[in-house]
C-alpha cells in the first residue's frame, strides 16, 4: 500500500523503512529574513528621519571655499551628462525626480550633498564620491536650489 509523501507527513511507503522527520524550518527562515528586512528597512528610514531633522537648512556656504572656475566648468557638464542621464537633460525629471530650484526648496542641503556623495539604497541613485568631493557636492546643491546653470 503506497501513502503519499509530501515532505512533512510521516507515511511513507510501505515497501521502505520509516524514515526521521526533522522540523521544517523554511517558514522561520523566512520569517526570520521578512523580520530581517523589516528591521533593516525601518532603520533606514528613521536614519533618513534623524538626518532630516537635524540637516541644518541654513549652511553658509560662504565659509567654504568653492571650486575654481575651471573645475566649475567640469561639475557643470558632469551634472549635465550624469545627473541628466536619470534626471532629465534639463533636470526636470526621467528615471528620477526633478532637479530644478523649485522641486528641491524643501530639501534640507545636507541631505542633497549626502545624496549626491553616497546615493539612496533601493534606488537608481547611485553614489558619486568616488568622483565628487563634499566641496563638490556643495557646489552642486548650491546651484541647483539657484537654477543649475546652462
Amino acid at each position: 500500500m503506497r501513502h503519499h509523501q509530501c515532505g512533512r507527513c510521516e507515511s511513507v511507503n510501505a515497501d521502505s523503512p520509516p524514515r526521521e522527520t526533522s522540523p521544517d524550518w523554511k517558514p522561520v527562515l523566512r520569517l526570520g529574513m521578512g523580520m530581517i528586512v523589516f528591521l533593516t528597512g525601518a532603520v533606514m528610514a528613521l536614519t533618513t528621519v534623524m538626518n532630516l531633522a537635524m540637516a541644518d537648512t541654513s549652511i553658509d556656504t560662504s565659509t567654504h571655499t568653492p571650486p575654481s572656475a575651471e573645475r566649475q566648468r567640469e561639475l557643470t557638464r558632469f551634472v549635465r551628462q550624469e545627473c541628466g542621464f536619470c534626471h532629465g537633460l534639463k533636470l526636470t525629471g526621467g528615471l528620477g525626480a526633478p532637479l530644478t530650484a523649485a522641486a528641491l526648496a524643501d530639501k534640507p542641503r545636507e541631505a542633497l550633498e549626502d545624496t549626491i556623495l553616497y546615493g539612496r539604497t533601493g534606488t537608481a541613485m547611485p553614489g558619486w564620491t568616488p568622483h565628487l568631493s563634499e566641496s563638490d557636492a556643495r557646489w552642486i546643491v548650491a546651484e541647483l536650489l539657484k537654477g543649475f546653470p546652462e
